[in-house]
């Protein structure tokens, strides 16, 4: 779910203009799930543009901010690599503790993939950059629980929203995702700045259509 139609416009107007979005020509981008994709999106270049960098930050922290209050979240939790300055970010403009996952334990013990100190009855917010299916925040987010900590909400800055079943998998696990925009907001972004052909922009619209479909016919897998 978007958090603010604001924030989503501001936040595919800045990955469109940064040149965040890469567009496959001949080869498609495969992702470490399988899937093959027409389109890969690196939230990263936000990093490196302060005045984008900080307007964006503070969308989501204002967007977040009643969510922190009505669940007394006490805890950030940044997802390796990328969701863990965009984690720091966020977690210094609500007051809150900050750590990282990683993506595998480094030792033993329930905690050998937490960094930082967990507090007493922890209620963690999960943060990351970019979601698809939903599987590897779902996964971050059974790796997090079974330090003891509670796990609601995971918040992305892009959410594919295109794939499907992904709403039935996280409400399954009873987690609820927080999106600051999708890809929706974001092919819209990419065609009014004029940045697509027009040949980029019938691929992208058959992608959005039907991923499942575009990935089986260029190699990936489907649902």
């Amino acid at each position: 779910m978007i958090v603010s139609a604001a924030a989503s416009a501001r936040l595919a107007d800045s990955l469109a203009r940064l040149g965040a979005v890469h567009v496959a020509a001949e080869q498609p981008f495969f992702y470490t799930s399988g899937w093959a994709s027409p389109v890969y999106i690196d939230a990263r270049v936000l990093m490196s543009d302060v005045a984008a960098r900080n307007e964006i930050m503070n969308l989501a922290a204002n967007a977040m901010r009643a969510l922190v209050a009505e669940k007394a979240l006490n805890v950030v939790v940044g997802v390796e690599n990328s969701g863990i300055a965009f984690a720091a970010w966020l977690a210094d403009r609500l007051g809150q503790p900050l750590l990282y996952l990683r993506k595998r334990p480094l030792g033993w013990g329930s905690r050998a993939q937490v960094e930082g100190r967990l507090p007493d009855t922890a209620r963690a917010l999960l943060v990351d950059d970019v979601t698809t299916d939903g599987l590897s925040k779902i996964a971050a987010a059974t790796a997090l629980r079974q330090t003891g900590t509670q796990v609601d909400d995971v918040l992305v800055f892009m959410e594919f929203d295109i794939y499907p079943d992904t709403e039935a998998r996280f409400a399954a696990q009873n987690l609820a995702l927080h999106s600051l925009t999708n890809w929706a907001d974001l092919f819209g972004a990419l065609k009014s700045a004029g940045r697509l052909s027009a040949a980029q922009t019938e691929n992208l619209a058959a992608f959005s259509a039907d991923p499942v479909r575009w990935s089986i016919e260029h190699g990936g897998v489907g649902a």
